[in-house]
Parts: structure tokens; sequence; C-alpha cells
């Protein structure tokens, strides 16, 4: 299928069918071996090849997707999700994306990041031991709960205050962010998000009273220049890095499951060298199955790239699977192969000045996640075929049932008894 745009036929990534949502690889392969760009249904322009997109994230003539995204989906000024995205660093560019990026990166350290890592296992290989006696379990409802309770951890939030919080989130908020938002989704994510900043406010009012050894009050803390963040940017940031790691990473842990379970060579392989493969595993699921979609930017000013012309404020979107499998990067990339080089980076965290403020701890995760399942877990093997829900922002399946014999023989880390990591 093409458009014609001005004298040109431009072929069309067909958002609009659920046949794409259902496997959109072959078709984007497609496409991105024959053109550089193409468009959605709607016409917005697409970016394919990783070239492309690395040139869109490194020139300062596109800039991410502001407020005009989400009014685009029905929100509007009052509206909890409008009023939070209105002070979300991600929406922010420029000088002041700058400033409160680099008094976030003096908050949140690398260094906090490994103490992560036997408490993510832990909950991982719980959930495998509770189920062991049948062997069974639905991997995407099962695990859904483990990077939630890793970033409680992470955060220094108490039981009592997650347990106010966790119903929210486990509802998920992606489905706002996708190419079609009904005014149900509207209505959901609305209610949610005031949750969420209503939880955020409180906790700021806690840490402010009775400050910790964490990462919230080391933010309020936080000063360079003497620059500190506002109350409202307290509250937005906190929960962004709280809420928006906790939908994505559960989408990568179920595809670890997905891609372990079909590949039982490389579970194997993972299964002997666990230390010195989990980076690699972590980074061909990132690669081989984002967690989102797409990344929205647009044109600050008029500009060209990729051989078409865009206008001032024209969005354009970049299909994250496209540059992911773009085989002038990796060679025969529709492989799952967790032996590729894991400082070869996929685009799933983006680049450039918005690279995802949470990427280290999210790789952590996602590395300890899959050394647990492989470790673990033998004869590994899935029971029915998941399906794909389509038009949404976060790639989910409808569910992923698999049947697997425990090993309690397998080493476990040492999980850290007291304290909160800063």
């Amino acid at each position: 299928m093409c458009i014609v745009l001005g004298m040109s036929q431009v072929p069309v990534v067909p958002l609009d069918r659920d046949e794409y949502w259902a496997d959109p690889y072959p078709i984007l392969n497609a496409l991105r071996d024959r053109h550089r760009t193409a468009v959605t249904p709607t016409g917005q322009k697409v970016v394919l090849r990783w070239d492309d997109a690395e040139e869109v994230k490194k020139r300062p003539e596109f800039v991410n997707d502001g407020l005009e995204f989400i009014e685009e989906r029905g929100f509007k000024p009052g509206d909890a999700m409008y009023e939070w995205r209105r002070l979300s660093i991600s929406t922010l560019n420029g000088a002041e994306h700058q400033r409160l990026r680099s008094l976030v990166n003096r908050a949140l350290t690398p260094k906090s990041v490994g103490r992560v890592r036997p408490v993510l296992r832990r909950h991982a290989i719980e959930v495998l031991e509770q189920h062991a006696g049948t062997g069974e379990l639905d991997a995407r409802v099962a695990f859904r709960h483990v990077p939630f309770l890793s970033m409680v951890f992470f955060l220094g939030v108490d039981d009592e205050e997650a347990e106010i919080i966790w119903p929210v989130l486990a509802g998920g908020n992606g489905n706002a962010f996708g190419p079609e938002v009904t005014q149900e989704i509207r209505d959901q994510t609305n209610e949610r998000f005031a949750a969420v900043l209503d939880f955020g406010a409180m906790l700021v009012e806690n840490r402010r009273r009775e400050p910790r050894d964490d990462l919230l009050s080391h933010l309020i803390e936080v000063e360079e220049d003497g620059d500190r963040m506002t109350y409202d940017e307290l509250v937005v940031l906190f929960t962004n890095i709280f809420g928006g790691a906790v939908e994505t990473t559960s989408s990568m842990m179920t595809s670890t499951v997905l891609e372990l379970a079909r590949n039982p060579d490389q579970a194997e392989l993972l299964r002997e060298r666990p230390e010195e493969l989990k980076r690699g595993a972590a980074e061909e699921i990132l690669r081989h199955r984002p967690a989102f979609y797409a990344i929205g930017q647009h044109a600050a000013v008029p500009t060209e790239l990729a051989g078409v012309q865009f206008d001032a404020e024209e969005p354009l979107s970049i299909i994250v699977g496209g540059p992911n499998r773009d085989p002038s990067r990796w060679e025969d990339p529709d492989r799952f192969d967790i032996t590729r080089d894991p400082n070869m980076w996929p685009f799933t965290f983006s680049m450039g000045p918005h690279f995802c403020l949470g990427q280290a701890l999210a790789r952590a995760e996602l590395q300890e996640f899959a050394v647990a399942i492989a470790t673990h877990c033998h004869d590994l093997e899935l029971t029915a075929e998941p399906a794909w829900q389509p038009r949404v922002m976060v790639n989910t399946v409808d569910q992923l049932p698999i049947r697997y014999i425990f090993d309690e023989r397998a080493p476990r880390l040492a999980v850290p008894q007291q304290g909160r990591p800063a």
C-alpha cells in the first residue's frame, strides 16, 4: 500500500492492520530494505533505518515530542495526564531539559544499580518456586509485579507506601501513548495519573519531614549552582522514574521468557555461562523485542532528512523495530543470539540528549531476570502461542503460558538485608 505525497508514492506502515501488530518485523524488514522512509496510515513520516534514526537523535533540528503528542490523543489542560506530561523530563528540550537532567544525574548514580541485582533475581526465583509444583505459569501475569518490587527497593519506598500505588500501576498506561486512544482510555489514564501524582506528592511531603538515605530525599536535597528542583518537578520526576519503569520492564521480562523458551540453545548457553553472557542476553532481548513500538520526534525548523523535507513542527516517528533489525548494523538480525557484542546497543532506549534516564537500572534488572530464568528453569517451553496486542505503545502479549522444571540447586545471589540504596 502507498500514499501519494506531492509527486511521489510513499509506502505505508500498516499500523491500522491487526496482522502488522501480530508480527511487525517481516513487514518492517521489507519496507526498510527498499525504502529509507515510509508513512503511517495518517501520513506521518517514519524513519526505518539505523543510520537515519541515529541522525534524527543527533541533529538539533529534531526534538522530542511535547504536549502536542498527547493533545493529538485528546488530552487537554487540567487533565492529570496533561499536567504530568507538562513537567515531564521527556517533554522538555534544550536548556530546561539539560538543567533538570543535570540535577537528576547528581542523585541517580550508577553505584546504586548494583544493589538491585540480587533483589530482582530473588523475586524472580520466588515466582518460579511458587509454581514449581505444577511447573506451569502465565509469565505475563506471574512476573508482572517483579520490576515493581525492585523499584520499591531501589527508590526506598516502604511496603505500606507501595501497597497504596501497586493497584494503580498494575493497570498500565501505555495505551494512552498508542496510535489509537479512545475516551475510555483517556478516562482510565487520567484517573491513574491523578492517583500516581497524589502518591508522589505524599512521598515528597513525607521525605521533606523525615529525610532518609533514599533517592527521593537525595533529589530534594540536590543542588547545582544554587538551583534546586521545584515541588512540582520533584513530584513529576519521581512518578516518572517510579511508574515509567514498571510497565516497560515487565514487557521486556515477558519477552525474555518468550525468547528463551523459543531458543533453548541460547537458554543453555546462558545457563552454562551466566555472568559472561547476561549482558549479551539483555541487549539481545532489548534489540529483538523492544518494549516501545516507536519513538516520536518533530522538526523544530524546516529541514531535510533521509531525502525528504520536513516543515517546522512536523512530527516524525522512529519505529524501533526497523533500526533494531537493520542488517547494516547486525549480521543476520532476525536471529536471536545472546553472543552478539553487548556494546552494540540497540535503539530501544533511544540516544542523544533524551537517552533513557533509567536505562542502567533496566539493563541490570533484565540481566538478572534472564539469568534467573535460564539457571532455574530446565526444559522451558511454551504451552500456547501468545498473541501481541494491537495498536498499543508498549508491546504486550495477551498471555504467555509456559512449562518448566525448577532447579533448586542453581546458585543464588546474596540479598542485602539492611538499608536502602541511595
